[in-house]
């Protein structure tokens, strides 16, 4: 007689013991202490991108919500994921060492490289995720996780200015291209276009300034158009050429979009400039995101039929369908529960290895806003044979908004000769940047450019050769290693001499020259460097280092 056998149990299937796999309670302990732990080794990677998030919230409020969005995607791969038992994949701890050591050394290389910027770093945090996967859920997890995750590392952080600047002044000349056209088509009466202003007459015979700022680019909307078409692209369709095509049609949208929303602003602000700034400003830009989002879902549904084949039945099988299929309870092996140790430990050490470092190199990761020891204002009108000439001017809101500050001076001095005739004239500009993370500041040449200047000769960098001003203390600088210099000035209010400290190390200006184009005997040389940390600096993107 042919013995029978007895059916297989749930613990069977996985190769396990009934009382060595791990309960809910152990399970869940190792959850939050795997989260925990995570936190701890990149907290100030994190605490950073709140700050860009909230501080930056029209550019970069969206990152706040990715995460959300990627455990969207997790959930509708359930099914999926949990088909079958999840395997201990060691081999991830060398993935977490890996991420925590990259994460390191973007901390303690030199402020000037590649290495050390909020987007490199994040690869580290990436690869410790990764690994953190692996080792909990195996290498099979991968499959139906790699897009959450590698979602989380596109759109999941701020893009640094070095990399989104090459984009935004492209599409910043397009926008303003586009609206000039738009306007001409509307009928509305234009000065020829110079650079990215617009000029629009009134029936008064006065000129209404429009400038297409940076931040009007359509940036913001395409970053965020990009986010959401991408995860829509994957959750609603199955075909990798309709998903490419449905994400990269989300960029002429948000061009086009962006455009009408220009000139929507253009045409009312020629009946008020209140219109043009503030909350209205940004509802006038939230309006338009609506039939943005609707073309897109109609491209979408156009897309849609090509996922048939000639019976009319859909081809594939996309990210929802796991919703249709009951969802087993997840089943993980014995060797869950000393994986998350060992990979909690392994974050734990790194973390406190990467915060013992920053503390000794005396980074400070957010920075707070310092005020200026005085108005940029208070500076004298007369500095040494140059004296003021005129008030000094103020920027249209529009302006500061690109400038990126309030604290600013834009002053002429002229040099006179004994006879009181002025001989030549100097353009003073001043800019002081405290509360803005990671930003590259507005330099000359893109803001000659943008107002119609025309290039005559590249940048140049020039050596100022300066005698040592001020005396020499013994307190070093820890980035640059040299000692600082500092000034005596009396102050005016509480009487008495105050020291002042300078920038350490070599000055190095950045020159650059533009031409008028309605009189090309008229020249323009600028020359402009930046302080920051105690340090001088000429190039506009080393400042956000």
């Amino acid at each position: 007689m042919a013995a029978s056998t007895p059916p297989a149990t749930e613990p069977a299937t996985t190769g396990e013991r009934p009382w060595l796999v791990p309960g809910p309670v152990a399970l869940a302990v190792a959850a939050v202490g795997l989260i925990a732990a995570f936190w701890f080794a990149f907290e100030d990677f994190f605490l950073l991108q709140y700050h860009y998030a909230t501080e930056e919230a029209a550019d970069w409020g969206h990152t706040l919500f990715v995460p959300l969005i990627a455990l969207y995607v997790v959930f509708l791969h359930r099914a999926d994921l949990v088909a079958r038992p999840f395997r201990t994949g060691w081999t991830g701890i060398g993935l977490v060492v890996a991420g925590l050591v990259w994460y390191a050394l973007t901390w303690i290389t030199p402020d000037s490289t590649f290495l050390n910027s909020h987007n490199v770093r994040s690869i580290g945090v990436f690869l410790t995720l990764v690994g953190v996967c692996v080792v909990t859920l195996g290498w099979r997890s991968i499959v139906w996780l790699w897009f959450p995750l590698l979602y989380l590392l596109i759109f999941g952080q701020r893009i640094t200015d070095k990399v989104l600047l090459q984009i935004t002044y492209p599409l910043q000349d397009i926008a303003t291209w586009g609206s000039w056209h738009m306007l001409d088509l509307l009928g509305y009466t234009l000065l020829p276009r110079t650079g990215n202003a617009i000029e629009i007459m009134r029936p008064d015979g006065s000129v209404y300034p429009l400038d297409v700022a940076e931040a009007c680019s359509g940036m913001r909307m395409l970053m965020a158009f990009l986010a959401l078409g991408t995860v829509i692209a994957y959750v609603g369709l199955d075909r990798w050429w309709l998903r490419i095509t449905l994400v990269l049609t989300g960029i002429p949208i948000a061009v086009v979009i962006n455009v009408l929303r220009i000139c929507t602003l253009g045409i009312l602000g020629l009946h008020g400039e209140e219109f043009m700034f503030g909350e209205f400003h940004a509802l006038v830009g939230l309006v338009w995101m609506i039939p943005t989002f609707a073309l897109f879902l109609l491209v979408m549904w156009f897309l849609q039929p090509f996922e048939e084949d000639a019976s009319g039945n859909r081809v594939g099988r996309g990210a929802g369908s796991a919703e249709a299929r009951d969802v087993s309870p997840a089943r993980f092996p014995r060797s869950a529960i000393p994986a998350a140790i060992v990979a909690a430990f392994a974050m734990i050490f790194g973390g406190a290895s990467v915060n013992a470092t920053i503390d000794a190199l005396g980074l400070h990761i957010v920075k707070e806003p310092v005020a200026p020891r005085a108005p940029l204002s208070t500076i004298p009108s007369r500095l040494g044979d140059w004296r003021q000439s005129g008030e000094d001017t103020i920027f249209r809101d529009t302006l500061v908004e690109v400038l990126g500050t309030e604290r600013y001076l834009q002053r002429t001095y002229a040099l006179e000769d004994a006879d009181g005739n002025v001989t030549a004239t100097l353009s003073l500009h001043l800019a002081y940047y405290t509360d803005l993370a990671g930003t590259a500041p507005h330099v000359p040449e893109r803001c000659w450019s943008v107002h119609g200047g025309v290039s005559i000769r590249r940048p140049t960098s020039l050596a100022l050769d300066l005698p040592p001003l001020g005396r020499e203390t013994s307190l070093l600088h820890r980035g640059a290693a040299l000692p600082y210099r500092v000034i005596e000035l009396e102050n005016p209010i509480l009487g008495g001499v105050d020291e002042h400290p300078l920038p350490v190390g070599p000055i190095g200006l950045r020159s650059t020259m533009f031409g008028d184009a309605s009189d090309p005997r008229l020249r323009q040389l600028g020359g402009y460097f930046f302080v920051a940390n105690g340090r001088t600096t000429n190039s506009a993107l080393a400042v956000e280092n």
